[in-house]
């Protein structure tokens, strides 16, 4: 009996093993050029929004659709095809979160909440970058870069980071980071660098960059080298279909032996 029982654990981890894929990291870079639509910017579309699947699955340093070509960094862990990834807020009169290239500190090639609030809209002071993990896996974030425009410090209301998604009416909700009156480096020139030694989990991830108190000028602040990966969820709901039936099938095949 208790060498049956032996043989069904072993069996069981060996079909969880054979079914984990190795975690992952991808570092956004937001390195994106669409040399036909933008040929006075070739390098980069200054000032132009977000492609929203710029992040989404990936599973290479580079990716090319046409014209566009999406360039990300890789961690030592390897890939996230199996995490997506958001950018807001957006209006379609003032627009939201846009790229630009230089004089963010000493970053290169940043995201920046780009909207205004003219003609018509809403003026967005903060930038939310939201990490989504498929059914049965989890995002792991293991950092960020934040900088300041025109090589230049300031203080912004806080940098947040959440475990679950952005509640806005709770915003003190899943809040697992919170730097309150937060100095956002740009002079030197150089950056601020947000590092976690052990790396934030979740299904989803929130992270909120509130500048409400620069107001108009909120775009001052980018984002840059968000180093998220991926791992199974270790405390899913329900056990994934094909491993339930690999150790089925094995419990079968122990009990046929057993008979005979």
């Amino acid at each position: 009996m208790r060498r049956t029982k032996t043989i069904l654990l072993s069996l069981f981890g060996l079909a969880v093993f054979a079914l984990t894929p190795p975690a992952g990291a991808t570092i956004l870079t937001f390195s994106i050029t669409d040399v036909g639509n933008y040929p006075v910017s070739e390098d980069f579309p200054e000032g132009f929004g977000i492609d929203q699947t710029y992040g989404d699955n990936v599973t290479s340093t580079s990716t090319t659709n046409g014209t566009v070509t999406f360039g990300y960094g890789v961690g030592a862990e390897g890939f996230t095809p199996n995490v997506q990834v958001s950018y807001g807020p957006f209006s379609i009169f003032t627009g939201g979160a846009s790229l630009w290239r230089y004089n963010y500190g000493d970053l290169d090639r940043v995201l920046y909440q780009g909207s205004t609030a003219q003609p018509v809209g809403n003026n967005y002071n903060y930038l939310l970058v939201d990490l989504i993990a498929d059914p049965g896996f989890e995002v792991v974030l293991y950092g960020f870069d934040l900088g300041g425009w025109n090589e230049t410090d300031y203080v912004i209301d806080s940098v947040s980071v959440y475990d679950a998604q952005f509640n806005g009416f709770f915003p003190a909700q899943n809040r697992v980071l919170y730097d309150q009156n937060a100095t956002i480096l740009g002079n030197g020139p150089t950056h601020s660098a947000y590092s976690f030694g052990t790396p934030i989990r979740g299904n989803w991830i929130s992270i909120l960059i509130d500048a409400n108190n620069l107001g108009d000028t909120s775009e001052l602040i980018g984002i840059d080298n968000i180093r998220f990966g991926q791992d199974i969820d270790t405390t899913p709901d329900v056990p994934e279909p094909g491993t339930i039936s690999m150790v089925l099938l094995a419990g079968c095949g122990l009990w046929i032996m057993r008979r005979r």
